[in-house]
């Protein structure tokens, strides 16, 4: 079928790998086969949603717009051999560019101090500088310690790449080629640029399809712990900057004697966001 096809094609082929990485990272937490049907659909997709959800935000698909089509989970059913299987169907979607309406805040890639910053914040690895390392290298996990060692001098983007891939390799105990992989969704969701590979490792190549469509579950899985995690604490950066400046704007009315009661509603609100964030979050995943 389209997707093995797909998938085989993504471990063969430089070219088709980095399309790949460029969709997941778009795509962010979208299933591999998802992101493998939407490169062979619609390959410059960046934001897909369905008709209905489209319209919930305020957007309508323009007319005459071809739907894409993904597989959507529905349910779980019990194998003759006892173990689970998931029940999909299929769902039409529609890339923002087959819409109008409402504006979408689009994603900006934050300054790189604010990224290393995210990506080094309640890691679920400790992160420490070592003279054993090489820049070359840049960091290093170690299966032994459970840490991650970071050279000294390496900073900037190759230092974002670099905790990436052992981030990567902490969380999936895979291969470098794989953590290469994670990493460079991870760097190309932040804005940093990437390190493509030009040559696909022989012991890749020649798994069968659905064997490289497992390798790319864990290049996923890998890339979505980074990348949930950076999210998790921009926002919470972001989200402590507005209530500062709120609390500011509250002490500053207080002292002139006005009233204060609008910048109270609206700090109850922000201070209210990550419980509502949270649980959209787990309405999201109930719903993949």
């Amino acid at each position: 079928n389209l997707i093995e096809e797909m998938s085989e094609k993504t471990l063969t082929d430089p070219s088709a790998l980095s399309d790949y990485l460029n969709m997941q990272a778009r795509l962010g937490k979208a299933s591999v086969a998802n992101t493998l049907l939407m490169i062979a659909q619609k390959p410059n997709a960046t934001f897909i949603s369905g008709f209905d959800d489209w319209q919930k935000r305020g957007r309508s698909v323009k007319r005459g717009e071809k739907a894409a089509l993904v597989l959507e989970a529905n349910g779980e059913y019990e194998r003759p051999d006892g173990t689970m299987g998931v029940n999909f169907d299929v769902k039409r979607v529609f890339d923002i560019s087959q819409t109008y309406g409402k504006p979408i805040r689009e994603r900006t890639a934050p300054p790189i101090k604010t990224a290393l910053k995210a990506i080094t914040t309640n890691v679920p690895v400790p992160v420490k500088l070592s003279e054993g390392i090489s820049q070359s290298v840049g960091a290093m996990y170690s299966e032994k310690d459970n840490t991650v060692y970071v050279a000294r001098g390496v900073e900037g983007n190759e230092l974002f790449f670099a905790l990436s891939r052992e981030l990567a390799r902490a969380h999936s105990g895979s291969d470098t080629f794989v953590c290469d992989c994670a990493a460079n969704i991870a760097c190309l969701r932040y804005g940093v640029p990437a390190k493509y590979c030009d040559r696909i490792p022989d012991e890749i190549a020649a798994l069968e399809s659905r064997e490289k469509r497992s390798a790319l579950n864990i290049v996923r899985d890998a890339a979505c712990e980074i990348a949930e995690r950076v999210d998790r604490n921009l926002f919470a950066e972001r989200h402590g900057l507005i209530i500062n400046s709120l609390n500011d704007k509250r002490n500053e009315l207080v002292e002139q004697g006005k009233d204060t009661e609008f910048v109270d509603d609206t700090l109850i609100e922000v201070m209210d966001a990550p419980m509502k964030r949270e649980k959209k979050r787990h309405r999201d995943e109930r719903e993949r």
